[in-house]
């Protein structure tokens, strides 16, 4: 059994960078691969309750430089593993220390990451933010045994660092994958898009297209998410609080479900995830054709495109009009998750790269010997 010590922002089940990657790939790797995954995370539930939300610096400061201190210490003393796994950073603020501690210690590092978190973002935390370093991901990179990532995008900037750069898609697991029942009647349109508060502001672009359906017909609009947006004008909203209990039941009560995208640097990096849990519960999806978008969804065959206000309005008027069209789509949307982005799948792969890099902590003793 390859044991890895898998360093992670939080707790299991409350981040989707974590729940729809190692997370799911756990029971798959351990059970069909020899792979054991020890999560630890950086966040205690106190940092974890304050850290997204505007304000209280100083205590955010305090409970993250706790933080790195058991960060830090453990890393003092590592438990016998056969190597490390860190998921994004081993900490959220600072210089790659961590990291570079690992290989010190004679520990392969994987390196995985699902977003284009070189670069920053302003959000909740504004300058505060610029602590993690976020330029430090090429040094990361650059230290790892082997780096892991979810699409093409994150891949080419890796391999600007280390040729040692794998895909990995993030995936779907059984219990996600269940056929929901579409509404019964046709009207009102009902459209999901689901997303945390920061990606709110991807909704917010076809706000226009929506609000312009809406004047044209009935449209109920349910938003699955930590925080509920602005009311849309013309439209009837159903917010339901985010959980991962609800997560998968709350996309089925809806005729479409939407990816809305702006075409820029950090969206290149983003992995497709609303798409994905769409497409696992049978909803026609609609997308922005925007990096690993526009691999995953092949317009008119597994789903549509949209980008500009004029095409969201065409596209959702289309399939509004026409339940063959959003059923075919649908079929051809579940049948493109069994076929290429299951959770197994995705642990197989990831389990190649592991003992491509990774030697059982015996071997790799017999070998300093």
């Amino acid at each position: 059994m390859i044991r890895l010590l898998t360093l992670v922002q939080k707790a299991e089940g409350k981040a989707p960078n974590q729940r729809f990657r190692h997370e799911q790939w756990a029971p798959w790797l351990r059970s069909e691969h020899g792979i054991d995954l020890e999560f630890v995370p950086f966040e205690d539930e106190a940092l974890s309750q304050v850290l997204y939300s505007g304000g209280s610096v100083g205590l955010k400061a305090r409970l993250v430089i706790a933080a790195a201190q058991r960060r830090l210490a453990l890393v003092r003393d590592l438990p016998p593993v056969d190597g490390v796994v860190v998921l994004r950073e081993a900490m959220l603020i600072g210089p790659p220390i961590v990291e570079k501690r690992i290989v010190r210690a004679g520990l392969p590092l994987i390196f995985d990451f699902d977003d284009t978190i070189w670069r920053w973002a302003p959000g909740a935390n504004g300058l505060f933010s610029l602590a993690r370093m976020p330029w430090k991901i090429g040094a990361i990179c650059r230290l790892s045994t082997a780096v892991t990532v979810g699409n093409e995008f994150l891949a080419a900037y890796a391999r600007r660092f280390n040729p040692r750069t794998y895909i990995v898609p993030t995936s779907i697991t059984e219990a996600q994958c269940t056929t929901l029942p579409a509404p019964e009647s046709e009207a009102p349109f009902r459209i999901v898009w689901t997303g945390s508060q920061s990606t709110l502001v991807h909704l917010e672009s076809i706000r226009p297209a929506i609000e312009q359906l809406g004047a044209e017909r009935p449209v109920v609009l349910r938003v699955v998410c930590n925080a509920p947006p602005q009311p849309f004008r013309n439209v009837t909203m159903e917010f339901i609080p985010w959980s991962p209990a609800v997560e998968p039941g709350s996309l089925g009560n809806a005729h479409v479900g939407i990816m809305p995208l702006p075409d820029n640097e950090l969206t290149r990096g983003k992995c497709g995830l609303k798409a994905l849990q769409y497409m696992a519960v049978g909803r026609a999806t609609v997308v922005s054709p925007v990096g690993v978008n526009a691999d995953l969804i092949h317009d008119g065959r597994n789903g549509l495109w949209a980008s500009t206000t004029e095409e969201w309005v065409t596209v959702l008027r289309r399939l509004a009009d026409d339940p063959a069209l959003r059923h075919r789509l649908a079929e051809a949307g579940r049948a493109t998750i069994e076929a290429e982005y299951t959770a197994r799948r995705a642990a197989a792969t990831f389990a190649a790269v592991v003992k491509a890099h990774v030697p059982e902590r015996s071997a790799r003793q017999a070998s300093a010997g």
